[in-house]
């Protein structure tokens, strides 16, 4: 540790650390870089008894305190943590670093042992902290924690992110931080139980059950400490033993890593982190004998987490004190809250509210692909961007629009991440940004209607008044019994950004959207939509059908083409960047003009391509003296296709197999592969015996990267429900997709490798590599036949649920080959325990109403015709029961398939067979709900019934699917053929084709409903009414068309009363004016509602 030295003022201090022990506040002082003296202007207040440290670590001054001696708890840690920010409000960011007691659960997964460091980190409601001895009575005498605590501040849990992503490739530091320690310290670890590590013989975990029978866990391999993220339980209840402490586990209802007795008492008083070193197991083996080497572990992990930190970040960081506006520092006060059972009852039921919600619309989460970005950012980049005038006038609100183009590969997805961090740190409260990647290697991510989902669910998220707007379509949809039509969305996505004062939204890669003229159209409406709509930045390549929609509307000064030159000064920082600090290139370190060499040479070539500048850098790591470095400096290739051609070439021979295997999966693949199912990947033999042999898997999962070197990326993601890190292996960039699907992979090789380039070319071709696809899946699958129960299975063998889903995907493309034809009919055997693991992965054994699907209505779901041709030529019954849609007829007429169905009616399926599945009364209610013209066509002429009504989830009859989802095509075949424009509908929200149209906005089936005879005034459903339900929606068009055919303006019903409550409530004024103008009655209750709402 530096000499001392004393800072002018306590407000340089912007980081608080507390320890509530002594040897927890030893710890901490002994990580300081340099300790610091009383800073000259502190004036303590009186109220304020803690005692100080200060000190640097890094770049960040710090400020430390803990508790009196001997006590402990949540309200003595508010005490004093209130009392810092009073003395220091300038800090930004606090730190809660000492022991606890860890949750082991070695069975679970969740390996915990003594001296690990466990760390708060949010999940789901919970910020990262849980309070445990606040409880809310349940029924049976039992107790449910309800004191879910406030999150860290999100500079915090970005170090978090990036600290945990440096983690996966690099050992932590903190055996590093801990040597420092003991040099400068030496009486730290002269001390019989020091700050040193136990040893493994002082380290046994025993059963909650019986506490004298120890649990074996496997030796590691080191006695570095692991660190664990999740939530930690608080509280100030100290642990009598394992059973008292998985009593308390039980009544929290929620993982936990750690027991500790301060956090709750901070969490909604001082933004901070909880950083805990395991000293027991909170059991009645507990002894104080590894406290000391907890808390130092606990410490230097936090010392390397404060690295990660920048100090502009900080400094954008609003300041502790401000965010706690209502703490008047009174302890009493600060816990009133979380003594108050309304707020809490109403707080845990809105966040039961948002989880539902959050499920229903199941939104993809772009902030993967926002931390991924940022992670690749090197900082100083894109600044040309944010200082441009284009870019401030629209910050500024001057401009509303802009479009960023530019060539494959020159950063484009990292500026857009670069602009919305930029806009993050930069507005205040009132604005909101939203965003979305649309992304080549997830379907989930390649769609406008999930685009809309998502940025529905941001709102929800970080604005509370637009909360009742999608709760409301929520409500409408059977409380999520139903999926919202993309109509109705988009007009609750509009509601909802009324709400906000001024909103950004950035969407990146609109040339990786699979519905780009949809997405086009949707664009240009939502900017026309209100007179001052959101600020729109979209980025994409410069792609004709993209240029020229958005010419039409947007003006010349709103197209920024993301310029050479600029981006050349950024591909040379990066450049220059990763010379001085990739370990690879640790070589030329001590030679500046070899460093040189290489930056120049490169930087002739870059173009403005980023892409290409990282797939040079990652070729010449491998160069291990001048003469190689030269020799690829002087054959640099021209362009991407030549870059990915030499990667290619460069494999070596004995990882060529497993990187075409590799390749044709995430070429052709609709997902990403986990790096455990790529693992299996390349294990699988289908003319092997066996087939796949688990012992043959690679030691190490990691080393797959060196199988397809630059052309695929190790990306770290967390699950669904935020639980758990997985990573995840995909192609680096959309280019390389694009070049390994042409044809001119075998061009592009050096010279005197046309025979490799030919090799690749042939087994990337679609045809060749959805075949191998299907054959690795099924052989896969076939290995299944002994497996146990569905979850340990899919631990045991990752690829298996990947193949039950896609293997028929790929099947459809190939299925005439003869081999995989006869590998396919061999598979269909449904009476095979084979075929019965299968279809519990594909999911369909859950829909089953007591019978299996048949391998017949399999291959219809799928589209598999010729499947479907052998299977009926083998004797299969068309008219079969089973599976979620009932029978093969609707499962084909569901999917669209027109030639199975087809095939199935020649051969005898009853159009109007009788089976209810779990969706759709009949194959004619599956197709008109979709808008599948053609197979409604073909059924109609086979005589299949057209009013026929629906059992099913999807509800209604036939007229009513096609009106409420706008195929006004398929109306019109429907009614010329008999359909019934009155019949009721027997769904659920709507009386008829009517009302369902009306609702939806299909302005014209609503008049051509009309013109067939359907009655302005039919009663029933959600609304009563159809002027209800246009009212209701704000499509004053169509209620004007029900005024002119004769509605009653004053009709009694539905859920709001009567159309003019529903425009009143819904804060449709033109409509409440329209209304009135045409007589609309104003009486006492709807009276209430215009005063209220209008």
């Amino acid at each position: 540790m530096a000499s001392r030295k004393d800072l002018e003022s306590p407000d340089f201090y912007t980081v608080g650390w507390i320890a509530a022990l002594p040897i927890e506040l030893a710890a901490a002082t002994a990580m300081l870089d340099e300790e610091h003296g009383e800073p000259c202007n502190f004036d303590q207040p009186h109220h304020d008894t803690n005692i100080y440290t200060w000190g640097r670590i890094g770049e960040h001054n710090v400020v430390i305190t803990s508790l009196a001696a001997g006590v402990y708890g949540t309200t003595s840690a508010a005490t004093t943590a209130t009392c810092m920010l009073s003395s220091f409000p300038h800090i930004r960011i606090g730190l809660l670093v000492g022991i606890g007691a860890g949750i082991a659960r070695p069975e679970e997964g969740r390996d915990i042992r003594l001296g690990d460091v466990a760390v708060s980190q949010p999940e789901g409601s919970s910020g990262g902290v849980i309070q445990y001895d606040l409880y809310k009575a349940k029924a049976g005498n039992q107790r449910e924690s309800r004191a879910f605590l406030n999150r860290p501040p999100e500079v915090l849990l970005k170090a978090l992110a990036r600290l945990q992503a440096e983690h996966e490739r690099k050992p932590s530091r903190v055996s590093e931080f801990l040597a420092q320690m003991a040099k400068a310290n030496p009486r730290m670890v002269r001390q019989r139980q020091g700050y040193v590590y136990q040893g493994v013989e002082n380290d046994r975990l025993y059963k909650a059950t019986d506490p004298n029978e120890e649990i074996r866990r496997e030796p590691r391999d080191s006695s570095e400490p692991e660190i664990h993220y999740g939530t930690i339980a608080s509280g100030n209840t100290l642990l009598k033993d394992a059973i008292h402490k998985d009593r308390i586990l039980e009544d929290i209802g929620q993982e936990c890593i750690c027991f500790e007795m301060e956090a709750a008492g901070l969490m909604n008083t001082f933004p901070c982190l909880v950083i805990r070193g395991i000293c027991d197991y909170g059991d009645s083996h507990k002894s104080d004998q590894w406290q000391r080497y907890a808390a130092a572990t606990a410490a230097a992990y936090t010392k390397e987490l404060l690295a990660y930190i920048p100090t502009q970040d900080l400094q954008k960081t609003q300041k502790a004190i401000n965010i706690l506006k209502d703490i008047s520092g009174s302890v009493t006060q600060i816990h009133s809250i979380t003594t108050t059972t309304a707020a809490v009852v109403e707080g845990l039921s809105e966040d039961s509210q948002y989880r539902k919600i959050k499920e229903w619309l199941s939104t993809p989460d772009p902030s993967i692909n926002l931390n991924e970005a940022i992670e690749k950012h090197h900082e100083g980049t894109g600044s040309w961007l944010l200082e441009s005038e284009p870019f401030n006038e629209w910050k500024s609100g001057k401009r509303r629009h802009l479009w960023l183009h530019g060539i494959p590969g020159c950063g484009k997805t990292v500026l857009s991440a670069t602009i919305i961090k930029h806009l993050y740190q930069q507005l205040n409260f009132s604005h909101a940004v939203l965003y979305f990647f649309f992304d080549f290697t997830n379907t989930d991510k390649q769609s406008l209607n999930k685009l809309v989902r998502s940025l529905a669910m941001q709102i929800y998220s970080r604005c509370e008044s637009s909360r009742t707007d999608l709760g409301k379509l929520f409500s409408l949809c059977e409380e999520g019994g139903q999926q919202p039509t993309f109509k109705s969305l988009f007009a609750t996505f509009l509601q909802m950004i009324d709400h906000l004062e001024t909103i950004y939204i950035v969407i990146d890669a609109l040339d990786e959207c699979n519905t780009r003229s949809n997405l086009l159209l949707w664009i240009e409406t939502l900017t026309s939509s209100r007179p001052a709509g959101p600020q729109l930045l979209v980025t994409s390549r410069r792609e004709e059908d993209i240029e020229s929609e958005l010419k039409r509307w947007l003006c010349p000064g709103s197209h920024v083409a993301i310029q050479h030159d600029p981006v050349n000064q950024d591909i040379c920082a990066y450049i220059h960047k990763r010379l001085q600090t990739d370990r690879e290139f640790e070589r030329w370190q001590s030679e500046p003009s070899v460093q040189n060499e290489i930056e120049t040479e490169l930087m002739k070539k870059a173009d403005g391509m980023f892409r290409w500048a990282a797939c040079q850098l990652d070729m010449l790591q491998k160069c291990l003296d001048l003469r190689m470095l030269r020799a690829s400096l002087r054959s640099l290739p021209k362009t991407l296709q030549e870059t990915y051609a030499r990667i290619l070439a460069s494999i070596d021979r004995n990882y060529q197999q497993y990187a075409i295997r590799i390749l044709q999966f995430l070429t052709y693949s609709t997902r990403p592969l986990t790096i455990q199912e790529a693992v299996d990947v390349i294990v699988v033999d289908p003319s092997g015996d066996p087939y796949f042999d688990p012992s043959l898997r690679m030691p190490n999962p990691q080393d797959i990267m060196k199988v397809c070197s630059s052309l695929v990326s190790l990306v770290i993601k967390q699950d669904s429900a935020r639980t758990e890190t997985f990573m995840e292996l995909q192609l680096a960039h959309l280019s390389v997709q694009q070049y390994l699907k042409s044809r001119i992979i075998g061009e592009a090789f050096p010279r005197g490798m046309a025979t490799i380039g030919e090799i690749f070319q042939t087994s990337l071709r679609e045809i060749s590599a959805r075949a191998d696809i299907t054959r690795v899946c099924l052989a896969y699958l076939e290995c299944l036949r002994e497996q146990g129960a569905h979850r340990e299975l899919k631990a045991e063998f990752p690829l298996a649920e990947y193949s039950a889903q896609y293997w028929m995907y790929h099947a459809r493309t190939v299925e005439t080959e003869k081999d995989v034809s006869d590998r396919i009919l061999n598979f269909f055997d449904h009476q095979s325990q084979v075929s019965a693991v299968w279809i519990e992965l594909f999911g369909e054994r859950r829909w089953r109403d007591g019978s299996m699907p048949t391998p017949l209505y399999l291959a219809s779901l799928a589209g598999l015709q010729h499947t479907a041709q052998l299977l009926l030529k083998k004797g299969a019954d068309v008219n079969a029961q089973g599976g979620r849609y009932g029978n093969a007829l609707k499962a084909a007429s569901s999917q669209g398939h027109k030639a199975i169905v087809q095939l199935l009616v020649e051969k005898g399926a009853d159009v109007n067979n009788p089976t209810r599945g779990l969706y759709y009364g009949s194959a004619l209610h599956a197709a008109s709900s979709q808008g599948y013209k053609d197979i409604v066509q073909l059924l109609v002429e086979k005589d299949a019934d057209v009013n026929a009504c629906s059992g099913g989830l999807a509800g209604g009859n036939v007229l009513q699917a096609a009106s409420s989802q706008g195929h006004k095509d398929i109306v019109e075949i429907l009614l010329a053929n008999g359909a019934d424009a009155n019949a009721p509908g027997g769904g659920f929200d709507y009386g008829g084709p009517l009302e369902a149209a009306s609702y939806e906005g299909h302005k014209e089936i609503v008049q051509l409903l009309l013109v067939k005879g359907a009655d302005a005034n039919g009663q029933g459903g959600y609304y009563e009414t159809p002027l209800q339900a246009a009212s209701s929606q704000g499509h004053k068009e169509i209620v004007q068309l029900l005024l002119e055919n004769g509605a009653d303006i004053n009709a009694q019903g539905g859920d709001y009363g009567s159309a003019l409550e529903a425009a009143s409530y819904e804060g449709h004024k033109e409509i409440v004016q329209l209304l009135l103008q045409n007589g609309a009655t104003v009486n006492v209750r709807n009276m209430a509602v215009l005063s209220k709402r209008l």
